[in-house]
């Protein structure tokens, strides 16, 4: 039987690939940089930044508060999954409609750091 990681291992995880997801933000503001310009570069890094920015709003209400009891953190999770899809709605609405970013690097930004998301967990927590 596999054996589980300990809350500090996963704490530890989780806030480990936010910086993951920080790090692909400015790897992709570099290639559109070069392919693009910075208008392009700025809105790959704030859709980079958007995805990094709902992993952390969740690493934060789920981790940030000191020891949760195992009775609580399920219902700490679920709110925490909650505040992530707002924070995220909230910046596309920034992104797209209040600074009029240009679509595809800032789409481009978010999917490449849910990559970083899920094969972080696809290989972290087999």
């Amino acid at each position: 039987m596999a054996q589980h990681p300990s809350i500090l291992e996963v704490k530890k995880t989780v806030f480990l690939i936010a910086v993951w997801q920080l790090i692909m933000g400015i790897i992709i503001a570099l290639v559109f940089q070069l392919l693009n310009g910075s208008t392009a570069a700025i809105a790959g890094f704030f859709g980079a930044s958007i995805s990094f920015a709902g992993s952390i709003v969740f690493a934060f209400m789920v981790f940030g508060l000191g020891d949760q009891s195992s009775k609580n953190i399920m219902q700490i999770m679920f709110r925490a999954e909650a505040f992530k899809f707002l924070t995220i709605g909230l910046m596309f609405y920034i992104a797209i409609a209040v600074l009029a970013l240009p679509f595809m690097p800032v789409i481009v930004g978010f999917m490449a750091t849910l990559l970083v998301f899920f094969v972080a967990l696809l290989t972290v927590f087999r």
